[in-house]
């Protein structure tokens, strides 16, 4: 019997990737000079050849991510030696639950999850479960479990961790990424601040929450690729910037009354539905001139990252689009507050916004109440 499958190199299947982003571009860039044009049957009929050629484009890029993806089950399938070997060697009882293993996810993505998620499963069986005397001490079975599964929702990939076992205190723990450097990563002890560095850097988010007695859960939120996502364009002053919509909660234009002022008057609230949510400027922050400082002229946009919420004011949001993702570091430097950068359609560079430093700094500034 023939074989049906051929091995590919990852690296192939990345400038692959890489050409149909271009592709995405060019075609933006196109699509943008023939809207400049006077209106004639000869646009309307070149407007509906690139919307064609978009529909391809669409296809292949979805083909050639499909290529990328695996099934998770491919690490799932080793972990139950990792619980058998730390629950033999700590005199732990553990049983292994694994759901959704058909889930497909990047291959370079997989790959750098990989020790993490071991990582996580080991000190979950260390640390995180109780031996079968102090289980039964406390009125547990003798015999904890750790659940690992694996969804996909919307266009973001789930992976959680959890257990049964005696639970941490997440306030007191230090979960601040910001200060690992690759130096810190060279060695071999994975904190739960280096799984965030690593996390973070593909563009996803830890979240932990805990009960003493009760146990422990963790969810890593990965994006489903790393080198396109969607976007909002939003408006301030006179630059346009692009908002990941895996951040956005919900987007208004406020009254008066939803506005509620802190303290020397320096800081607002937005009350909305009961919750008081801290409000950010975002010309402050990108030290712009904006086209109003009035809140009810422009518009709150509700984000979320890290279990922090705030509502960022803009003049206005514009279209939705999916954009090809360039780092700009490679190039440049990084720049707080800022993920990445593409090319519009009329071959300007766009700069996309990074929702979880812009609130982590506000954090460290006291902007965001605790």
């Amino acid at each position: 019997m023939k074989s049906t499958t051929v091995t590919v190199d990852l690296d192939k299947l990345e400038k692959l990737l890489n050409k149909v982003g271009d592709m995405v571009i060019t075609n933006s860039m196109m699509s943008q000079s023939i809207e400049n044009l006077p209106t004639s049957d000869e646009k309307k009929e070149l407007l509906e050849k690139t919307t064609l050629f978009q529909r391809h484009i669409k296809e292949l890029q979805d083909y050639a991510m499909d290529i990328r993806m695996v099934k998770i089950k491919t690490i799932f399938d080793s972990y139950q030696s990792i619980i058998t070997n730390e629950s033999t060697q700590h005199n732990k009882l553990v049983n292994l639950i694994l759901k959704g293993e058909e889930t497909n996810i990047d291959k370079s993505m997989i790959e750098t999850l990989n020790l993490p998620l071991k990582s996580i499963i080991a000190n979950a069986v260390i640390h995180g479960i109780e031996s079968p005397d102090v289980r039964i001490a406390k009125g547990k079975n003798e015999c904890g479990y750790i659940c690992v599964s694996a969804e996909q929702i919307n266009e973001q990939i789930y992976i959680t961790i959890q257990d049964d076992g005696k639970g941490i205190d997440v306030e007191s723990m230090d979960l601040d990424a910001q200060n690992i450097t690759e130096e810190d990563m060279e060695s071999d002890d994975l904190t739960i601040n280096k799984i965030k560095y690593i996390v973070e850097k593909l563009n996803g988010r830890v979240e932990i929450s805990s009960n003493i007695d009760e146990g422990t859960k963790l969810t890593l939120i990965m994006p489903l690729t790393l080198s396109i996502l969607d976007g909002l364009n939003v408006r301030v002053g006179e630059n346009i910037f692009i908002l990941p919509t895996n951040s956005i909660i919900e987007s208004l234009q406020p009254t008066k009354e939803m506005i509620k002022i802190v303290g020397d008057g320096s800081s607002q609230l937005l009350m909305l539905r009961e919750e008081f949510i801290p409000i950010l400027k975002l010309y402050k922050y990108l030290d712009l001139e904006p086209s109003t400082k009035d809140f009810t002229k422009g518009i709150l946009i509700l984000v979320k990252a890290n279990n922090q919420k705030a509502a960022l004011f803009v003049d206005e949001f514009l279209q939705q689009q999916q954009i090809v993702v360039k780092p700009i570091e490679i190039n440049y430097k990084k720049v707080l507050g800022i993920s990445g950068a593409t090319v519009r359609g009329n071959g300007s560079i766009g700069l996309i916004l990074d929702v979880k430093s812009i609130l982590e700094n506000a954090k460290l500034n006291n902007q965001i109440i605790r």
